[in-house]
């Protein structure tokens, strides 16, 4: 659709669009790192952002830092805000991604 001003707008199907967010203790270089088995390939360092083609869609997937967190006086754990971002993915395919996402992001602890 063109407007009369002459820009353009694009049409998004709402519900196709699917936002996750997910407040994690990662640094952009282990956000960076971990990402690599989803793409296929390392991002680049100054990189927070990337898109994976998926079924007939994609998703995004954005790092924000947030403020440390300090525990205990002592321990200072980094924070994130991890969105991932659905768009003309069926729901079977978010589930699987989102599976193989929280694998990949797994750590150990108790």
């Amino acid at each position: 659709m063109r407007w009369p001003c002459g820009l353009r707008s694009l049409a998004v199907d709402v519900a196709a669009l699917i936002r996750i967010e997910k407040l994690m203790s990662l640094t952009l270089s282990e956000f960076q790192l971990t990402l690599a088995p989803l793409t296929g390939a390392p991002l680049a360092p100054h990189l927070n952002e990337v898109e994976i083609p998926l079924g007939p869609g994609h998703v995004a997937i954005h790092y924000e830092a947030r403020p440390s967190a300090r525990l205990g006086g002592l321990l200072v754990m980094p924070r994130a805000l991890v969105s991932l971002t659905f768009l003309g993915v069926p729901e079977p395919e978010q589930r699987a991604f989102l599976k193989r996402f929280e694998l990949t992001f797994q750590r150990g602890g108790g």
